[in-house]
């Protein structure tokens, strides 16, 4: 069988790997920094190099694989976040690795080792297989010195090949060692004044205080490079995890494109085997500009998960990730319909297909159809919402039952689907609440549209029937389908859009529809 979806072809390059190599096992990574929570980024990265070992599992059953989830928590802490609390007394730490910062819940030993603790909730809650790898206990450990041992016999290669990245003025003083201060333990007020290569060993001074953020406390000392008392600067120190760990996989985003050119050289020089990486493209919101959490445009990852099924976001990570994807609130439910269209029309059986990875991955229901025609999406039932204006699950149950009966057979699925989109109204549609107006100079065309719909009677026309009538009267009236069907979402929603307006009625009811517009004709 020819598979075409990306995750086999990613497996189809490591399979060409494994088979220069003679390797029978597979590891892939992913990294997490811990200064901040888990958040959709995580998930996508974890998602997506599930979705390649899926693939590998089907393409060769008999290869072992595994997942690191790498916590780079020996990096120094850059400045307090916003949302902690005794954010005064972490102030105190910056500069200092996030292992040794106090955790300023007071739950953990450090801020490093709560979440680091988050992230495994976090992943362990989606279902994701993995083996979690700590910065931290990898340096102190020893499971690093072989490879730093490598990185100090090829110092001024390395040296030369990172200071051709960056501005002159940084390359005399550019090390690839980052000492940890014995006296204040900060990491990022160190310098390096000196090399024993034959020992391992490094001179240092604490005399930087970067951006005026970390304060130097003047120390000068002799440490070896092993056994945690320093780590490496984070791109080397990327090659050192792929080294040791001997990964064989690694996404990376499109910004980190360079970086991961340099590492892969890195690697090379230090006598390993760099790993195939894939890049992805970032995310951009519905404007087209770059996700941001400081602007926090975009669609976060508790607002995703409250408002929509889990497999509508592991679908958004799926489709297309060398491309960049516009994911916003205001366009919300068209991405998650593309999601449930695309499951409800899914026979279970191809590993090939998109819903199969998703299938596999999630923890939750799914969709169901039931007749390839009336699928339940979010947009049918978030304007129904508009249009009601009751968000009272019950009623849009009603509805939705009476539109498609067979939901009933997966109404647990349903009723969380409703739960969500009744969120999103409230919390999204509601504070933004803008009505646009019909164009009343098709107001008489509006009421041969109310007159054709009463006089259906007691008639029971299906949604097609509905929607032809709709396209009739617009094209004996001149107007163009475009025109007319924005027309009568203006009445029926407030807003230029919508679902097919024939599903729309049947699934609103004859009898409100003519209501309906009644109550727009008479002003």
């Amino acid at each position: 069988m020819q598979y075409k979806q990306w995750p086999f072809t990613e497996a189809g390059r490591i399979l060409k790997r494994c088979e220069r190599n003679g390797k029978t096992t597979v590891t892939a990574q992913t990294g997490y920094g811990p200064s901040g929570l888990p958040h959709i980024g995580t998930f996508g990265e974890v998602a997506r190099t599930s979705f390649v070992l899926q693939a590998l599992n089907t393409l060769a059953p008999n290869l072992e694989t595994h997942l690191i989830a790498f916590s780079d928590d020996m990096d120094g802490l850059r400045e307090a976040p916003s949302n902690i609390p005794n954010r005064d007394m972490i102030k105190g730490h910056l500069g200092k690795p996030l292992t040794m910062v106090p955790d300023p819940f007071g739950e953990e030993a450090s801020y490093a080792h709560n979440m680091n603790r988050k992230l495994c909730e976090f992943l362990d809650s989606f279902g994701f297989t993995y083996d979690f790898r700590s910065s931290t206990e990898q340096y102190s450990s020893g499971v690093f010195d072989e490879a730093l041992k490598r990185v100090v016999d090829n110092r001024s290669a390395i040296t030369e090949m990172f200071v051709a990245t960056i501005s002159k003025g940084k390359r005399a003083d550019w090390s690839p060692f980052f000492p940890i201060c014995e006296n204040c333990q900060k990491i990022y007020s160190t310098r390096v004044t000196g090399y024993d290569d034959a020992n391992y060993t490094i001179d240092y001074v604490c005399d930087q205080s970067a951006e005026g953020k970390y304060r130097a406390c003047g120390h000068k000392g002799i440490i070896s490079v092993l056994g945690g008392t320093l780590k490496v600067g984070w791109k080397v120190d990327w090659a050192l995890r792929l080294y040791t760990n001997s990964v064989d996989y690694e996404m990376h985003g499109e910004d980190l494109t360079e970086s991961a050119r340099l590492t892969s050289k890195i690697i090379r020089k230090m006598g390993g085997k760099p790993p195939e990486f894939f890049k992805y493209e970032l995310f951009l919101d519905e404007t087209g500009k770059k996700i941001s959490k400081k602007i926090g445009n975009g669609v976060n990852l508790d607002q995703w998960l409250s408002y929509a099924p889990v497999d509508s976001l592991l679908y958004f990570m799926y489709t297309k990730p060398q491309q960049a994807k516009k994911m916003g609130l205001p366009i919300f439910p068209k991405i998650v319909d593309e999601y449930l269209t695309l499951i409800a029309g899914y026979d279970g059986q191809s590993p090939d297909h998109a819903a199969a990875f998703v299938t596999r991955l999630s923890k939750s229901g799914h969709a169901d159809s039931g007749d390839g025609e009336r699928v339940i999406t979010y947009s049918l039932i978030y304007n129904l919402l508009i249009a009601l204006n009751e968000p009272d699950p019950e009623i849009i149950r009603g509805y939705l039952v009476k539109y498609q009966p067979h939901i009933t057979e997966n109404m647990a699925y349903y009723d969380d689907l409703i739960d969500g989109v009744i969120r999103y109204y409230n919390e999204f549609y509601l504070p933004n609440k803008t009505e646009v107006a019909p164009d009343p100079a098709l107001d008489p065309v509006v009421q041969k549209f109310h007159d054709e719909l009463a006089k259906l009677g007691d008639k029971e026309p299906t949604a097609d029937d509905l929607q032809t009538l709709a396209f009739t009267v617009g094209k004996e009236n001149d107007l163009k389908p475009k025109e007319w069907f924005k027309n009568l979402y203006c009445v029926f929603l407030g807003s230029e859009s919508g679902p097919k307006i024939g599903s729309f009625i049947f699934l609103l009811g004859l009898e409100k529809a003519i209501s309906r517009l009644e109550k727009y004709l008479e002003g």
